[in-house]
C-alpha cells in the first residue's frame, strides 16, 4: 500500500491509497492527529522536546492536548519546516546539554509519525514525502 506524507508548515497530512475503493484516504494517528467534525485528520506540525539528550519528544496534537504549545517555551517548536536546510543561528536553544537544530526537530517529528504508523499496523509498501 502506498502511503504519502504531506509535510506542511502548520499541519501535516498522511494519506494512503485504498485499493478496494480506488481512492485516497487520510490516515488518523492516535494521540497526534487533530480532526474537527467531517474534516480530514491533520497532524499539527508541532514538537515539544521533553528530553533532547534522549530524543524524547511529543508531536502533533499531543503537544496541544498537554498545553505545551507556549511560544515562550524554548522546548516548543512550530514552523520548524522553514528552518530545515537554512543556516539559522542565534535563537536555537541548547536543551539538556544538546544543541538543537531544525533538522533534528524535523527528524524527531518524522520519527514519531513513522512510529505512530507502525502502531496502527498500517502496511506500508512505499512511502512518498
Amino acid at each position: 500500500m502506498t502511503t504519502a506524507i504531506d509535510f506542511g508548515t502548520s499541519n501535516t497530512v498522511i494519506a494512503r491509497w485504498n485499493q478496494a475503493s480506488q481512492q485516497a484516504e487520510t490516515v488518523k494517528l492516535p494521540e497526534i492527529t487533530w480532526q474537527m467534525h467531517q474534516t480530514a485528520p491533520l497532524v499539527p506540525s508541532l514538537v515539544y522536546v521533553e528530553d533532547a539528550s534522549q530524543g524524547k519528544v511529543l508531536v502533533g496534537q499531543a503537544v496541544r492536548d498537554r498545553g505545551l504549545d507556549l511560544k515562550s517555551d524554548p522546548r516548543f517548536f512550530r514552523g520548524f519546516k522553514r528552518g530545515i536546510g537554512q543556516n539559522v543561528q542565534g535563537f536555537l536553544p541548547e536543551l539538556d546539554g544538546k544543541e538543537v537544530n531544525f533538522e533534528q526537530v524535523g527528524n524527531w517529528f518524522f520519527s514519531q509519525l513513522v512510529s505512530s504508523l507502525r502502531q496502527i499496523q498500517l502496511p506500508v509498501e512505499s512511502l512518498v514525502l
